[in-house]
């Protein structure tokens, strides 16, 4: 059966769990953002693999490392774009009446949606269409 679909507002209630949910998923990505760089940071320094170790230097590792470094730069990148999307969210729960609102249709956006990703700006229908 479709869901029913409304263009009611989220309640205060709704709305304060919501930003309860973004919140927690911002210190989440804020903690795992300061153990990435710091990683990141300290691979930098050591160089990838210690020439002076015991063990024998090898191009293929000194590949490897410059290759798990860029992985870990690019993860850094994606966990940076994911804290500005989970902050616009924020900014727009506290300032935009029409959070929870699909911006493509004008409809709600459904709470499972939005407990997933409480970021979303889409519900779900146009979503698909977007992809």
């Amino acid at each position: 059966m479709p869901e029913k679909r409304s263009k009611k507002k989220l309640t205060k209630k709704e709305k304060e769990h919501f930003r309860k949910i973004i919140v927690e998923n911002r210190l989440d990505i804020l903690e795992q953002l300061v153990v990435k760089k710091q990683s990141l940071r300290d691979s930098s320094r050591s160089g990838g693999a210690q020439i002076d170790s015991t063990y024998a230097f090898h191009m293929a590792d000194s590949a490897t490392d410059g290759q798990e470094r860029e992985k870990a730069f690019q993860q850094l990148a994606r966990e940076n774009k994911y804290l500005e999307y989970l902050n616009n969210a924020l900014e727009r729960i506290d300032n935009d009446p029409k959070y929870g609102i699909c911006v493509e249709c004008g409809f709600r956006i459904s709470n499972d949606r939005l407990d997933e990703v409480p970021h979303t700006r889409h519900c779900i229908i146009c979503k698909s269409k977007i992809k």
